[in-house]
């Protein structure tokens, strides 16, 4: 977690105090950022949700060689810079996805205002809503809002309340009876909440995981979070039932998806290998629709080259926008099928982006797990 304690009215040129990483409560009874009628209409539900992973069923086979991949999409759905693998682009005849994707590579640290590092992803995902967007559009700011951080706007020096053990007196806008923790995703966002606030010289801001922030919602009787709520039509509204539900689906620690935004070396297929033998991930499975064999979905590079496509939350698989439903998948079943298969070049993960091709050679970590099932 990093604090950022604004000492002039103006948010250009904020004072950077980094501290450590703790965990923070906060006080319900924030200060309002505005007045009621400005609450937006909560344009999403938790039946977006509907028929996103499933339970585990039965052991879904690869389809063999003859019968061809598992997805009659298996490729790429539109060209991404600093791709780690020659996977082609999708034909241009084929529908764009509902959801909004992301080049292969991590972006770039960048920030919108001195001091304060955006939230790349969530901060692009924002920008690509319009007026009325739908459940699909929304859907796709909550996958890129699930790693890296939000900031929260603090009533009074959110350093002096952590360190007398005060709740932080965050910013809420309240309608009635409901009330919405307010979260931004860049220092730009940030300034335009604050901007001819007359309190906006006692505002402080703290940086905080966004799984933290989420779980801070859900614990604290909030109706839901509003994301960026001064840069209509920008922003996104989600009930505090949509949180519990992408939560109840993801890794805590939100391993992979932190791994693949983060800056990469040619260590980063081992790191992301070892935490897919750690925690449970997910795979597309196929409807077997148009004669096509029921299975796991893969992808191909040009040259034959099969890799199977795993992904870190179902979210991920909505956001392809195909006819795949995701099914949990143990780290033991990816092993499973990797060691049953030779065939299988390595696995392909997150391909909406940001995502990573991992070779056969780097997954000794998942592969371990089959000559242990084995052992026993």
């Amino acid at each position: 977690m990093a604090l950022f304690s604004r000492r002039k009215k103006s948010v250009d040129q904020p004072d950077v105090e980094p501290q450590a990483s703790v965990d923070t409560p906060v006080e319900h009874a924030g200060t309002p950022e505005a007045p009621a009628e400005s609450v937006p209409a909560v344009g999403i539900s938790v039946q977006a949700f509907r028929g996103v992973g499933a339970e585990a069923g039965p052991e879904m086979a690869l389809p063999s060689e003859e019968e061809g991949a598992a997805t009659d999409a298996p490729v790429a759905a539109r060209p991404r810079s600093g791709a780690s693998t020659d996977l082609p682009a999708e034909p241009a005849a084929q529908p764009v996805p509902r959801l909004p994707l992301a080049p292969a590579a991590p972006p770039e640290q960048t920030h919108t205002v001195d001091g304060l590092v955006d939230n790349v992803l969530l901060r692009v995902a924002l920008a690509e809503l319009e007026e009325g967007a739908g459940n699909d559009q929304l859907l796709g700011v909550m996958r890129q809002s699930l790693q890296g951080h939000l900031y929260l706007r603090v009533h009074g020096d959110a350093r002096e309340q952590i360190s007398e053990g005060k709740p932080l007196s965050v910013g809420v806008i309240r309608d009635g009876d409901r009330s919405f923790m307010l979260a931004y995703s860049s220092g730009a966002a940030l300034q335009a909440s604050v901007q001819g606030a007359e309190d906006a010289a006692a505002t402080s801001a703290i940086a905080q995981p966004a799984t933290s922030v989420y779980q801070q919602v859900i614990t604290g009787g909030f109706t839901g979070i509003i994301l960026d709520s001064s840069s209509a039509p920008h922003r996104a509204v989600f009930p505090v039932e949509l949180l519990q539900k992408a939560l109840d689906q993801a890794d805590a620690e939100m391993a992979v998806k932190t791994l693949l935004a983060a800056p990469r070396d040619e260590q980063t297929p081992v790191r992301v290998a070892e935490a897919l033998a750690k925690k449970r991930s997910w795979v597309a499975i196929n409807d077997g629709s148009g004669g096509q064999p029921v299975g796991i979905a893969e992808a191909r590079t040009t040259d034959g080259r099969r890799f199977l496509q795993i992904f870190s939350h179902p979210l991920e698989v909505v956001a392809l926008g195909r006819k795949d439903q995701p099914m949990p998948f143990e780290p033991e079943q990816l092993a499973k099928v990797l060691s049953d298969h030779d065939e299988i070049a390595g696995v392909l993960v997150d391909i909406a982006g940001p995502s990573i091709a991992i070779e056969r050679e780097d997954l000794s970590a998942v592969l371990v797990l089959a000559v242990d099932l084995g052992d026993d």
